[in-house]
């Protein structure tokens, strides 16, 4: 797993003041130029600029990160730290109602010019 701090804030660095996306595969979950990012134990703080306004949108610690393409992509797949299948299988299982949009997906954040992942 290659998602210690300083492997994150590096790949976070290159989008700092740019406009960026925050989306998964199904949907933009949030856009804005990012100001500044904090790492702050479980959960990635982004500040992002929003019409003229900074606002915070906490974000929690991925699993693992991959830079590509003008691309970074955060992965919260549970197949990535559960190797049991059955114990993936019995989280699937959990009451998710009011799950977090992120949960066993991958995020991504993108430039503004590059919005599809």
């Amino acid at each position: 797993m290659n998602s210690c701090l300083e492997v994150v804030a590096e790949n976070f660095k290159p989008y700092l003041l740019k406009d960026i996306i925050i989306r998964t595969d199904k949907k933009i979950i949030r856009r804005g130029v990012l100001k500044i990012f904090q790492l702050k134990q479980y959960f990635i703080r982004l500040y992002l600029e929003i019409d003229g306004k900074t606002k915070q949108y906490e974000i929690p610690y991925p699993f693992t990160t991959e830079n590509s393409d003008d691309r970074l992509t955060l992965n919260y797949h549970l197949s990535t730290v559960m190797l049991s299948e059955e114990v993936v299988l019995q989280t699937k299982l959990v009451d998710a109602s009011s799950k977090s949009k992120i949960y066993n997906n991958l995020v991504y954040i993108l430039t503004s010019e590059d919005s599809e992942p």
